[in-house]
């Protein structure tokens, strides 16, 4: 069988998912009124164009991908997307998408068996310090940007 190599220019696909960010960000507030997004709306929108861009990389797309083991009781997480490569099957690259700093997502992804790994965080806090004590071996590529989201408006 024939092993194919896929190669990703991280940098370039950080532009192509910040640029994917904001037309998510323009799709969703188009009709409306408000120009609010609601974080979990904004996650799945995400997640369904980073599943799209897949084949643009000779990859398909996988949506909620279980990862094994990932905590010490042995108990299973899942990433947000998984591309596998379309010529030889092999998971090429994984994104955990956050809008708040979870340990828990960065250890899912450095469990992941592949290449690529990327967390995908839009939030406002400061990340360098939990990355830099959980990631010592720079294996997670960091695309990161800051959306303003709208409270939830309570219902009388």
């Amino acid at each position: 069988m024939k092993q194919t190599t896929l190669m990703i220019d991280a940098d370039q696909l950080r532009e192509i998912v910040v640029r994917l960010a904001n037309d998510v960000v323009r799709e969703l507030t188009r009709n409306r009124k408000e120009k609010m997004v609601d974080k979990l709306e904004f996650h799945s929108a995400l997640q369904k164009k980073l599943l799209e861009l897949a084949p643009d990389f000779c990859c398909y797309g996988e949506k909620e991908h279980p990862i094994p083991n990932v905590q010490s009781n042995d108990r299973s997480g899942i990433i947000d997307v998984a591309w596998w490569t379309l010529a030889d099957r092999e998971l090429l690259a994984v994104f955990e998408i956050d809008s708040t700093v979870r340990t828990k997502s960065l250890r899912k992804i450095l469990h992941a068996n592949c290449p690529y790994r990327f967390w995908v965080y839009y939030g406002s806090c400061e990340i360098r310090d939990v990355i830099e004590t959980l990631d010592i071996e720079h294996k997670i590529k960091i695309i990161d940007f800051s959306i303003e989201f709208g409270k939830k408006k309570r219902k009388p």
